[in-house]
């Protein structure tokens, strides 16, 4: 091809056709940016085109996490209010009296004892942190999102921070320095790195004197009550955070249904 239009211009030259010569001259440079402009045109399209199965793939992910998220965050609210439940059992009950109200007291505080922090489904959105790709995501409405969500976490992991700290001095300290630690657990008999949970009836008679009046101290003893009050309080904020969160995972989802279906 470039032999032919080389050929061209040559005959051009050769029968002194000087000013049809710069015609076709620029006609073929135009033609020549023309077809530099139709490749580029390509090129880019195709760039494109493979950033958008990106950028699908990662959206997909995304959804499936968040989806996955919902779950997980509906669980940590009924785990968050669950604790305010046997907080509120707790603090407006009366004093242990026998063996078996020693017993459903323990069962109760345990429930206000358990720990387990949250742990986000975001693999997705760190992926795309740390990668630097988070800019494949060309909704701004998403991106923000995404970014407001793992500020919620950071809030939420502070306040499982703060509620943790108030639990050592309120809770886990008073009870473990003064009264008999795990009564309803069978210590003595080896198992599959599981105790064997007591019931009322199990307990020893020689023990059941120290359960009562231990688990009498306990709701009578006002640092420990107090421990209660704010695990409450602590805890409402939290469950709700965590339903609030859920709904705000819902309306994102939908974002994101929306950019995967244009």
């Amino acid at each position: 091809m470039i032999k032919f239009f080389r050929r061209i211009r040559q005959n051009l030259l050769m029968e002194n056709k000087t000013g049809k010569y710069f015609k076709y001259a620029i006609g073929e440079i135009v033609l020549v940016v023309i077809g530099i402009l139709i490749a580029l045109s390509i090129n880019n399209w195709n760039e494109e085109r493979k950033e958008r199965k990106k950028e699908i793939n990662y959206l997909e992910n995304l959804k499936i996490d968040l989806q996955h998220e919902i779950l997980n965050s509906e669980q940590y609210a009924e785990y968050h209010f669950k604790k305010v439940q046997a907080c509120a059992k707790l603090i407006n009950g009366d004093a242990p009296k026998n063996i078996k109200d020693a017993q459903v007291y323990t069962d109760t505080y345990e429930v206000v004892f358990r720990w387990k922090d949250f742990v986000p489904n975001n693999n997705t959105f760190k992926e795309l942190l740390s990668s630097g790709n988070l800019s494949l995501i060309k909704n701004d409405s998403i991106k923000n999102g995404l970014l407001e969500l793992e500020n919620n976490y950071a809030s939420i992991a502070g306040n499982e921070y703060h509620m943790r700290r108030e639990f050592e001095e309120y809770l886990y300290d008073p009870h473990v320095k003064n009264i008999s630690a795990i009564e309803f657990f069978d210590t003595t008999t080896p198992t599959d790195g599981l105790l064997i949970r007591l019931k009322a009836q199990d307990i020893p008679e020689s023990r059941r004197d120290k359960v009562i009046s231990d688990a009498a101290w306990q709701h009578n003893n006002q640092t420990f009550t107090n421990g209660l009050k704010l695990a409450m309080m602590n805890n409402t904020g939290l469950g709700r955070k965590h339903m609030d969160q859920v709904a705000f995972i819902h309306e994102l989802i939908q974002l994101i249904d929306v950019e995967i279906n244009k």
